[in-house]
């Protein structure tokens, strides 16, 4: 007998990726799922690249029955750009997939029916044998509930009240250009390589990804860039207000960049990115932006609550996984309940491989941004997260 036999119910509080890993692999054990999302409205699609990494790779082959290579985009070698614009190359084979193709493929999988999106849950109450989730004035009885509701999570403290990420001392600015939109030679030159430039304390990267949800034939992608610069917590308040003057906290969404930090931003391209790169900077409409946070818990379970993906584990963006930690996360509470003999049991050995597997990635990234120089010199001193009900 399995675990599964006890528990019939699964209520999952966050409808982005960690959240849908979940719910398509519990919905897959005959479970009853249900998803609560916070937003409203399919989500914007012109966000981040992302390194398909096995576990999403496999996931989305297993679960949701689509082949990884249509939705990615492939390369060949890595490109290593000097600050001249002189560039050597490395033999070096990976796929790139976007946020939205991920996203979609397992929208796709999941029932409608599961999905409730502009549902935030206001509540989380534990029960002995389940947790009561309160959504506006209802409240829905669950066997098991899963936080993953990301890095600023409402919730996470139910569970770790220790594990609020903080911010590293450093900005990722991001930008997507439209393949039609970049000049053939440009386009060139960046087709079928992972790009990098380290110069002195920042990195710039780039790769084509796919196009509007999936769309990987040539014309069709776009190219995704991201540049590391280093920023204390007074510059990452005015990097993420708006143009309106709206502050964001972490992160500037794209189109609301204010005039004065794009005009900067485009100074200090002309300044210290090699030619090819800086092109790309110029010739995107929209840059965004995201504070680098650094978040570790010591436990991602309480009785029947669980912590999953980015609400647990907060891993820099260099280490490539957070995608791939949050569907590595929900193959493996699969696998548990599926194989071990009781709820127990499964909770606790699953706990123990993703607490190992979290650390790990944590420590990998920060060790990583030290190597390039990024982290900054001050960084805010409080921790990011909301209220925990």
């Amino acid at each position: 007998m399995s675990a599964v036999s006890d528990i019939k119910s699964v209520g999952v509080v966050g409808g982005s990726l960690g959240g849908l890993f979940q719910a398509v692999a519990l919905a897959e054990l005959g479970l009853e799922v249900t998803v609560w999302e916070r937003s409203a409205g399919r989500p914007d699609d012109r966000g981040a690249g992302i390194v398909l990494q096995p576990s999403v790779a496999w996931f989305l082959n297993t679960f949701c029955g689509v082949d990884p290579d249509s939705v990615s985009v492939p390369v060949t070698h890595r490109q290593f750009f000097a600050r001249d614009g002189r560039s050597h190359q490395t033999l070096m084979r990976q796929q790139m997939i976007s946020w939205g193709a991920i996203y979609q493929s397992l929208r796709d999988r999941l029932d409608s029916a599961c999905y409730h999106d502009g549902h935030p849950v206001t509540a989380l109450r534990p029960r002995p044998d389940g947790v009561d989730i309160h959504v506006g004035d209802t409240v829905q009885p669950v066997d098991l509930a899963i936080i993953a509701d990301g890095s600023a999570s409402r919730h996470r403290g139910l569970v770790a009240p220790d594990g609020a990420p903080r911010y590293a001392g450093y900005v990722a600015y991001r930008g997507v250009i439209d393949e039609t939109e970049l000049p053939e030679e440009l386009s060139e030159g960046f087709r079928d390589r992972f790009s990098f430039y380290d110069g002195e304390r920042t990195q710039f990267l780039c790769y084509f990804i796919p196009g509007d949800f999936g769309a990987s034939a040539p014309g069709s992608r776009r190219m995704n860039w991201v540049w590391y610069v280093r920023a204390d917590a007074a510059e990452l308040d005015r990097i993420t207000t708006d143009r309106d003057g709206t502050t964001h906290g972490l992160s500037l969404p794209p189109g609301l960049i204010a005039p004065q930090v794009h005009a900067e931003l485009l100074d200090r391209a002309a300044e210290l990115l090699p030619e090819p790169v800086r092109r790309l900077v110029e010739l995107t409409r929209e840059p965004f932006a995201q504070a680098i946070l650094d978040g570790r818990v010591s436990g991602m379970r309480r009785g029947r609550l669980l912590l999953t993906g980015d609400a647990a584990f907060v891993v820099r963006p260099h280490t490539a996984a957070s995608a791939e930690k949050a569907a590595a996360d929900a193959i493996t509470l699969f696998t548990a309940l599926q194989q071990l003999p009781s709820l127990e049991a499964a909770l606790a050995a699953w706990e123990k491989n993703r607490l190992d597997e979290g650390d790990a990635l944590y420590r990998h990234g920060v060790g990583l941004g030290l190597r390039l120089g990024l982290n900054g010199p001050v960084s805010p001193s409080a921790a990011v997260g909301g209220r925990n009900d």
